[in-house]
């Protein structure tokens, strides 16, 4: 299977939270799924994105267990840390994907892996320090990002389904070629 439909098919896990009394979809899966795809790749930068799709799939795991970890509300100084760290691997984990993608297809992707990445840095920034300030005031820098990062990511799918499409007629065109 292709790495950008499995990318999709992780993301959708990742996306797409069903909770009755537990997690139907769980995002751990996703990761699972996301680890698979870079495990299959032998270009650089696929091993470095597998390490971070194992990372994040034991957090996304351990977070699915602690629900009680507030937010926005946290005093305690190494859940801070670790919070930052995870958000860290995850901007990590996003140009892992980018780059192996450009790898596989050996064509550019423009300027949305950067504006991408950049808006997760930015958003990861924000968070960080809107902690230590009350929702109403952090709120006026955070609502907005969150509302950007929700159009980066609806444009992201629409990135990796382009991607999907040119890789499976790429991988046609080699088995014609083979025959």
């Amino acid at each position: 299977m292709n790495f950008h439909k499995l990318v999709l098919i992780g993301l959708l896990f990742q996306v797409f939270d069903i909770n009755i009394v537990i997690d139907i979809i769980p995002d751990f899966i996703g990761f699972i799924i996301i680890t698979y795809a870079f495990s299959k790749r032998q270009v650089r930068y696929a091993s470095l994105g597998m390490y971070c799709s194992v990372i994040l799939t034991i957090s996304s795991f351990i977070e699915m267990w602690q629900q009680t970890i507030s937010f926005y509300e946290s005093t305690n100084l190494w859940a801070e840390i670790i919070a930052v760290v995870i958000s860290s691997v995850n901007i990590l984990y996003f140009a892992c994907i980018f780059y192996v993608s450009k790898e596989i297809l050996k064509i550019d992707n423009g300027i949305f892996p950067k504006l991408f990445i950049g808006a997760q840095i930015l958003m990861q920034l924000v968070v960080t320090f809107s902690m230590h300030f009350p929702f109403d005031k952090a709120g006026l820098f955070l609502i907005p990002i969150l509302f950007i990062l929700f159009f980066f990511y609806i444009y992201f799918v629409v990135f990796l389904w382009k991607r999907k499409n040119i890789e499976k007629k790429i991988y046609k065109e080699i088995q014609a070629e083979s025959y």
